[in-house]
């Protein structure tokens, strides 16, 4: 099977890396709070799957539609890290490490897509 080298594509190999350790974070939450669990999950996959399809774009105007979509995403997926600190299933260390991560990787799209953007018009 194909599989992308995603030591040349850093962007990729620092988000796998945040999910491996997201998942570790979130696997002790509760039976009752499964929907934080998932919807953590779902949206943490679909970054993922956003930076893929945006990596073989070249159209301007869907560049900024990923970008927009990817940041949006990141800023929810901030959001429910929140919740997961408020509701005590993670303590405020571990929401530290943990955001730090996903503020590096926020920074990490912003440049690639800008870089990318101005590469479109060229």
């Amino acid at each position: 099977m194909f599989k992308i080298i995603s030591n040349e594509f850093k962007l990729l190999h620092k988000y796998k890396e945040f999910i491996k350790e997201l998942d570790n974070l979130i696997q002790n939450i509760p039976r009752k709070d499964y929907f934080y669990k998932d919807k953590i999950r779902a949206v943490s996959n679909y970054i993922l799957e956003l930076i893929l399809k945006c990596n073989y774009e070249n159209d301007n105007f869907n560049l900024v539609f990923y970008k927009s979509n990817i940041k949006g995403n990141i800023a929810y997926l901030d959001f429910l890290l929140d919740r997961l600190y408020d509701m005590k299933y993670i303590n405020e260390k571990n929401l530290y490490n943990i955001t730090t991560k996903l503020i590096e990787i926020n920074k990490m799209v912003s440049g690639w897509l800008n870089n990318k953007d101005e590469s479109a018009y060229k």
